[in-house]
């Protein structure tokens, strides 16, 4: 029809230019059958739109606007039920999602209007259904598929209508389930869909179903072989639930229940929806499997573990007392059903990829509903292996099944709702982490983050019951397992208290707690004593009998173990010591268990003569008083700081606690077998002592020097050892004592910086103290160390020896290497003199006479070729030597660099925190040196980038204070020869960095006094001659441009 003549049409209206009598009877019902089929199909194309409410309107103008109850015909009515039935079968957007709720809408109004089901009747429904929903004979694939689809949605829709539950339509019931279960069994595919449309039908409280079709659902499953798939086990749960009066055929399963415990194989075996086994004898009672595998986990594992959790709500019939099931006693319990339909089935040693992602997913699903006392029975030694081995697979589907299992249980863990049994859970789940990887590391086995990560979130009362059952745990396997299973796990469990320390302490930092008042109990109880236990391993005597009657100080590590714990403990120390007075407390607290052990009578690892006892005794006396200060000191600071709204950084410690840290370190150390710390604890000691006496007056007595350079040699001998800990204790004491250092101690800094960075500068560096470097450490062997080291015995044991070895093993392996080159050599040149080695048995045996030698002369040409041999013997001699020394250079430049960038730690500190001290100036001209004549790039470019760091800062009044006379001639000399260093030979970042130090300098004088200005001119003009004049003065043109900017900017101050 054109438009023109729909508009004729749609424009005339009746009674207009004739009689109601003369216009055709047809043409009303015409014209309002084409502004149905208009307004129709915008409907239709709105009820496949991806947007919801787009949806819900078009379903809404259906059901209100075209179909009309009593006025829209039976035929519109079929038409609208075949055309809604006919987009459920579209795969068309958001087809079946749209037609589903309108069909289901219209047939509710139809259920609900009595002379409408009279003349459109439930069998004609259905019939339209099974017409419009069956496929067209050679249509494609994924056309069957919507059929079949849009057959399941309509059938959803029908049940939902309520049509089928009223009196008299059982028959239509059933017809309809013949008809989904024939497709079921025709697509197995789809019996999942098929199942929950059932199952949400059984379960819906507001509808109208009766027990009796309830229980004809049942037998309609028996019927069609359907009862044993997950569908048909959820769907007699469903049933059992809301009618438990039901009386259910017996037939379908063994003990007449499928929850019962003797039908838990069964159970098993559908729940992994296995398929029946070709010609089995009992194939009524074996499992029907489907034909596809899904990712996601079949819905009939939510209702099984509702029902095994005990959890599920009980529907009760109304008016009718419920008696309990005779099989309720033997129903399996949650550890059975895991046992068998998850540990043995789902993660079996044959299972497939597909099924091990099943396990992960129930495993995932038990956390996140089960009720907590359940938990514990997951970790069985199978599931928690196919957990580590998925985590260190390459199977992308299982390994990120296996993360989001170890994010529920973490999750699960921190839930903040009160749980005393979380600790328990806590440790059982670690406890079987470690069985899983033959007690390993298990993050490091894995290479994830599964323990670290749960740790960071579990609460302190948690990680305390995590320790103390770890604790137990490793004390009875060291007692099971063979030594190689037991130092594993003793491994493990130190490097899993690491975590516990280090995820505390990060956690103290980010809060900005400057004291313990601020931790809670537990959480510091938690902390010092994993710190107290590992101190014990590295400090008590092994073969101690002091200690049997305490549990709780009893030794478990073996040697190795100890060793590893001694690492961990001086980490956390150093990690401790990041909090600054906080860290401090720590450590002074851990330390004082030594000295409580001490006065329980525990024999220490390392026993003293009386001279050194009164040493360290007198020590423990000192720490006690300074640390009494340091608490004092650290009160006030909370309380001055208690205002700030936030702390931009940790404060320096004050003088008596950087003092009574040093206490710390040394006793640490002396009592975990570094017996040359004797010899330095005596000189704290001593310089203690002078600054106590010096507190009344201010004045220390005139044959003494300052203590705290004296502290810079100390400071520098734990520099030059590689070691996180003494570099940050180093660090903190320097920072400390720096405004009490004078210029001897700091140029005791730039001596270190003038070293040769070879084997002579090692030498060097080393020949004042007779130090024998061992590797990379560095021992002291004065001889008043040696006095005192006389006097101190470590007991002979594999415990206390740990501490040793590493200097000994290294200077035992450079000896056997030696004595190895050399034997070698002996049989190279027996070989080539065609004899053999001199062994001691030769040595001794009387040599023969000349008359019985059986010698004879060589002639030219064996003599010729005993030449070659013998040369190629010595050249192979000397390659090796030259190796070996290659090594010891490239070692020793190592040592000296290393040694250097610790030492520019200091200075480093040194200028961030006593920038306005005149002394900074002192170290601007050994930078610029070192800068110059370094052939490490690394040192160069880091002591460039210092001075210029420090320069930017002193802008204006922050420049260095110059006070008096001295300090102004000293700054002036200074200046001179930064002047006759910057015209040496050397690069434009060091002309640079000259001009910088120079400009500083003259800044420092300004501000002392302007009248310093002529003399500082004197000094550049003086500068500026010699490089006219001397051409072996090499300064760069831009050292006079950065002059002259400055005075630019620095004339309308002056000049005012």
């Amino acid at each position: 029809m054109s438009a023109k003549k729909r508009k004729r049409e749609a424009g005339a209206e009746p009674g207009e230019g004739t009689t109601p009598s003369e216009k055709p009877a047809s043409d009303p019902s015409k014209k309002r059958k084409r502004e149905v089929d208009v307004e129709l199909v915008k409907v239709y194309n709105d009820l496949a739109d991806e947007q919801e409410n787009v949806r819900l309107a078009a379903a809404h103008t259906l059901l209100t606007k075209i179909y009309k109850p009593g006025i829209t015909s039976d035929e519109q009515t079929k038409t609208i039920l075949t055309r809604l039935f006919r987009g459920l079968c579209s795969s068309r957007k958001s087809a079946r999602l749209g037609f589903s709720i309108a069909l289901t809408e219209l047939l509710s109004q139809l259920a609900s209007t009595e002379h409408a089901l009279h003349n459109v009747s439930v069998s004609t429904i259905i019939e339209i259904l099974e017409t419009q929903s069956t496929p067209e004979t050679g249509t494609s694939g994924q056309d069957e598929r919507d059929h079949y689809f849009g057959r399941i949605f309509g059938a959803e829709a029908i049940l939902k209508s309520d049509l089928l539950f009223r009196e008299g339509n059982e028959s239509h019931f059933n017809h309809l389930l013949e008809l989904l279960c024939s497709l079921a069994l025709k697509k197995p595919w789809i019996r999942q869909e098929f199942g929950w449309v059932l199952y949400n039908c059984i379960t819906d409280e507001h509808n109208k179903l009766s027990k009796k079709l309830a229980v004809d659902t049942v037998e309609n499953l028996i019927t069609n072989k359907l009862i044993r798939t997950p569908e048909g086990v959820a769907i007699w749960i469903a049933v059992t639930r809301r009618f438990p009066k039901a009386k259910l055929p017996t037939s379908a399963w063994k003990s007449g229940d499928p929850l019962a415990r003797k039908d838990i194989s069964t159970l098993s075996d559908i729940l992994k929806d296995a398929r029946a086994h070709q010609g089995s004898q009992n194939s009524e009672l074996s499992a029907q499997g489907s034909a596809r595998w899904s990712a996601n986990l079949h819905f009939a594992w939510d209702v099984v573990l509702a029902e095994v959790f005990g959890t599920a709500p009980a529907p009760t019939e109304k008016g009718i007392n419920i008696k309990k099931s005779p099989f309720e006693g033997e129903k399996i319990t949650f550890d059975v059903f895991w046992n068998t339909a998850v540990n043995e089935s789902l993660f079996a040693e044959s299972s497939s990829t597909e099924r091990r992602a099943w396990g992960f997913g129930v495993w995932r699903k038990v956390f996140e509903t089960a009720p907590r006392g359940v938990l514990l029975h997951t970790f069985t030694p199978q599931a928690t292996r196919r957990l580590a081995d998925a985590l260190k697979g390459s199977e992308r589907l299982l390994r990120k099944s296996a993360e989001r299992v170890t994010q529920s249980i973490q999750i699960r863990l921190t839930d903040p709702a009160p749980w005393p049994e979380a600790g328990t859970v806590a440790a059982s789940y670690m406890r079987a982490l470690l069985q899983s990887v033959s007690y390993g590391d298990f993050d490091q086995i894995t290479k994830s983050k599964t323990l670290q990560n749960l740790i960071d979130v579990l609460s302190p009362r948690v990680l305390c019951h995590v320790k103390l059952t770890l604790g137990k745990f490793v004390t009875e396997i060291s007692r099971q397992e063979d030594g190689k299973a037991t130092l594993s796990l003793q491994k493990s469990a130190v490097a899993i208290q690491w975590k516990i320390i280090s995820a505390r302490l990060r956690h103290w930092e980010q809060a900005q707690w400057s004291s313990s008042d601020n931790i809670e109990k537990d959480d510091w109880t938690l902390v010092t004593e994993i710190f107290e236990s590992w101190l014990r391993e590295v400090c008590i005597a092994p073969n101690t009998k002091n200690i049997r009657q305490r549990p709780d100080l009893q030794l478990i590590l073996q040697p190795q173990a100890r060793h590893f714990a001694k690492e961990r403990l001086e980490l956390g120390f150093e990690l401790a010591l990041k909090l600054g007075s906080l860290g401090f407390q720590i450590l002074n607290c851990v330390l004082a268990h030594i000295h409580e052990l001490e006065e329980l009578g525990v024999d220490m690892a390392a026993s003293f003569a009386d001279d050194v006892q009164d040493i360290v005794q007198t020590a423990w006396q000192k720490l006690s008083t300074t640390a009494q200060k340091s608490t004092k000191t650290s009160t006030i600071r909370q309380s001055l700081s208690a205002s700030r709204t936030s702390q931009a950084q940790i404060p320096l410690l004050s003088f008596s606690e950087a003092l009574s840290l040093l206490y710390c370190l040394l006793l640490f150390q002396i009592y975990s077998g570094e017996t040359e710390a004797v010899q330095l604890l005596q000189e704290v000691i001593e310089y203690h002592g002078q600054w106590e006496t010096a507190k009344p007056n201010g004045r220390l007595p005139k044959d003494k020097g300052e203590p705290a350079d004296a502290m810079m040699e100390i400071l520098l001998s734990f520099a030059s050892r590689p070691s996180k800990l003494l570099r940050r204790i180093t660090i903190q004491l320097f920072e400390a004592f720096a405004a009490n250092v004078t210029g001897d101690g700091l140029d005791a800094l730039c001596q270190v910086l003038e070293i040769k960075e070879n084997l002579l500068g090692q030498q060097q560096m080393f020949q004042a103290e007779d130090v024998d470097i061992v590797g990379d450490e560095a021992f002291d062997t004065d001889s008043n160390v040696d006095e005192l080291d006389s006097d101190v015995e470590v007991e002979s044991s594999p415990a206390s020896d740990d501490s040793d070895k590493d200097a000994e093993s290294e200077e035992e392996t450079d000896s056997e290497d030696e004595d190895e080159e050399l034997a070698k050599f002996d049989a190279a040149l027996a070989a080539a003199l065609g004899t053999r080695s001199l062994n001691q048995d030769d040595a001794a045996a009387p040599s023969d006479t000349p008359d019985t030698s059986s010698d004879e002369d060589m002639d030219d040409d064996q003599m010729m070729e005993l030449d070659i041999k013998l040369a190629e013997v010595f050249r192979a001699r000397n390659e090796q030597q030259s190796k070996n020394k290659k090594k010891d250079a490239k070692d020793a430049k190592e040592n000296i660099v290393n040694f250097k960038n610790r030492v520019l730690d200091l200075i480093e500190s040194y200028f961030r925190h006593q920038q306005q001290n005149p002394l900074t100036i002192d170290l601007l001209l050994p930078l610029l040196k070192l800068a110059r004549t370094t052939q490490t790039k690394q040192l160069a470019d880091r002591s460039r980038n210092m001075v210029q760091q420090f320069c930017s800062r002193c802008k204006g009044p922050n420049a260095p204070d110059l006070r008096g006379g001295p300090q102004t001639q000293h700054a002036i000399d200074v200046l001179r020869s930064l002047h006759e260093e910057a015209g040496l030979e050397s690069s434009n970042a060091h002309a640079n960095m000259a001009s910088l130090s120079s400009i500083l300098i003259v800044k420092a004088l300004v501000k002392a006094d302007q009248a310093n200005i002529r003399t500082v001119i004197d000094v550049y003009a003086s500068t500026r001659m010699n490089q006219l004049t001397n051409k072996k003065c090499r300064i760069q043109p831009g050292f006079f441009t950065d002059w002259n900017n400055w005075c630019q900017t620095a004339r309308e101050k002056l000049a005012s």
